[in-house]
């Protein structure tokens, strides 16, 4: 029988692995994210159908859910995540051999369906492994490996595509999946809690999970409008390398983890987390202004007080809201609205720049200057600041319903 781990510190030996295999994974899914919509952008696709195949594997991800959470359960956590590997490899392989859009379309689908269940196995083997009392500090330090993916992903990816070509490119990202997968034999995660595959509402949602869930789905959709467009944004300001703000965000993340480590623990979430989020609209009213590429790299720093600082306090509460048997289907919940705000996100943003380009110049796209365009993607940015203002209020919300049960418990039991 698997024995129920029970570790005393953050940096043990299974940590110290799925946090490794994080990294591998992460930056092979940022030089893609970064990649794969300025790949369909050269081959002649359109703002909306670049936010189609932006947000395509996060749809494909989302629709998959319900036959996959199930397996969260009755499944080896370890043996699913291999499979995940696999996915997304099979993913990387389909783009190398595009020679359409269709066919990058068709490569997000399992690019989904694999990140789909590698993101919230990963953030669950990584609890396993957490002691309960060191639950914000540990998966804080755990979402530096998407940092690091971040940091070198983005930079590296655009760089190598302009040196050796998108296919080597996407070659390169298959190799650090392999190295994830090699990884992850080695991890160790609490057993499986059921023995029966079934589809049920309680197998794919978690209750306590869903204002979670929900206020995530509008912080992501903000967020996606990022990776999806900034590339093109940037080659259409002249701006050559306009990688260099992911390597800045990242790098300021980092040191953002390090020295705000437990600052939740101590202040609460609901503080933290507004906090970042007002930070992270100057990112987009940044991006709106700015022409050059200082603009961009301060607003490399705010989206690092936002984004980098919210995303891993919004994990931990949702992780710490559910009890240990619940938090497979707990981060699948919590990913359901992420991946909702992935697949939309860019849709809309990619629409909304189409129609304005379209509204300067009515006679079609091919026909708008890059003036036109870049005022329709500046407008764009200006726009997500409206999403991230609900979203701030849905934190409000959310950090009033949802209970820390496992900090809770012994004081139920002094009582």
């Amino acid at each position: 029988m698997e024995r129920t781990l029970n570790p005393t510190k953050v940096w043990n030996k299974g940590f110290i692995l799925i946090f490794i295999a994080n990294v591998f994974m992460h930056m092979g899914q940022q030089t893609i994210t970064t990649l794969v919509p300025k790949y369909a952008y050269s081959l002649g696709a359109t703002s909306t159908i670049v936010g189609i195949v932006s947000g395509a594997f996060a749809m494909s991800a989302l629709l998959s859910k319900p036959f996959t959470s199930p397996l969260f359960l009755c499944v080896k956590k370890k043996h699913l995540y291999l499979i995940s590997c696999v996915l997304l490899m099979s993913a990387y392989v389909i783009y190398y051999f595009a020679p359409n859009v269709n066919w990058i379309i068709g490569g997000r689908f399992f690019h989904g369906i694999g990140i789909g269940m590698a993101a919230p196995l990963s953030l669950n083997m990584a609890c396993d492994n957490l002691p309960e009392d060191k639950f914000a500090k540990g998966v804080g330090l755990f979402s530096l490996g998407q940092a690091f993916g971040q940091a070198l992903g983005p930079s590296i990816g655009l760089s190598l595509s302009k040196s050796i070509g998108y296919k080597n490119t996407f070659a390169i990202c298959f190799v650090s999946l392999l190295i994830c997968l090699v990884i992850a034999f080695f991890v160790d995660s609490n057993p499986r809690t059921s023995d029966r595959y079934q589809i049920r509402l309680d197998t794919i949602v978690e209750k306590r999970a869903i204002p979670i869930a929900i206020t995530m789905l509008f912080i992501v959709m903000a967020y996606s409008c990022i990776p999806s467009f900034l590339a093109i944004y940037g080659e259409l300001l002249s701006i050559d390398n306009i990688g260099l703000y992911f390597t800045v965000y990242a790098i300021a993340m980092l040191v953002l983890r390090f020295s705000t480590s437990g600052l939740a623990d101590r202040l609460g979430y609901r503080k933290v987390v507004v906090a970042s989020l007002i930070c992270f609209m100057g990112t987009f009213v940044l991006f709106g202004a700015s022409r050059t590429l200082p603009g961009f790299i301060a607003a490399a720093i705010f989206s690092a007080l936002g984004y980098g600082l919210t995303l891993p306090n919004m994990q931990a509460l949702c992780m710490t809201s559910v009890p240990s048997d619940r938090r497979g289907v707990a981060s699948n919940t919590m990913y359901l609205g992420q991946d909702l705000g992935q697949s939309i996100g860019p849709s809309i943003a990619g629409a909304l720049i189409d129609s304005l380009i379209l509204k300067k110049c009515p006679e079609g796209l091919e026909y708008a200057s890059d003036q036109i365009k870049v005022g329709a993607y500046s407008t764009m940015y200006y726009l997500v600041v409206i999403v991230l203002v609900i979203a701030v209020a849905l934190v409000i919300y959310t950090t009033g319903k949802v209970k820390n049960i496992h900090k809770d418990a012994p004081k139920e039991e002094e009582q």
